[in-house]
């Protein structure tokens, strides 16, 4: 299996557990900015800002929101995840788990604003609890997607 089908699948897969974990509501982690993390960290060049913009996109019909909201954000963190990522490399899981969750409240927080400013009423301040659940989560991704990334010879 060649290197961006790996991604791809992971990409879909995330965007399948993020539909498939609504029962959760805010307890449900935010699983496809956790594999653009993942993949921009560990392969920093695969992942340009058109592919997380419309990435982003399908975030936002799939979620019903506002459409270009998250993409926004996702393309905003992505863009500080790409600054950093030869830092965090070196960092170990449970400090790449902080970051995650920093890097979640900012999107939170600006989706909440933004929120605010459409008047759209879509979000809710419950939903730092997904900023928690990303933040315990973020081990799991990534020792998952680590073992596929060197059985796959991912570089």
């Amino acid at each position: 299996m060649n290197s961006p089908l790996v991604i791809i699948l992971s990409t879909f897969l995330s965007v399948i557990l993020t539909i498939s974990t609504f029962p959760l509501g805010y307890f449900s982690p935010d699983w496809i900015f956790l594999v653009i993390v993942y993949w921009i960290i560990a392969v920093p060049n695969m992942y340009n800002f058109f592919v997380i913009w419309l990435i982003g996109i399908i975030t936002d019909v799939a979620l019903g929101s506002t459409l270009g909201m998250n993409a926004l954000m996702y393309v905003f963190l992505s863009f500080i995840v790409k600054r950093l990522y030869k830092s965090l490399r070196y960092f170990t899981v449970i400090q790449q788990s902080i970051i995650v969750l920093i890097l979640m409240i900012l999107k939170i927080t600006f989706l909440l604003w933004i929120d605010a400013m459409l008047s759209s009423d879509i979000y809710s301040a419950y939903m730092y609890w997904t900023t928690l659940t990303s933040a315990f989560i973020w081990p799991v991704i990534f020792y998952s997607l680590r073992y596929f990334r060197r059985r796959y010879n991912i570089a």
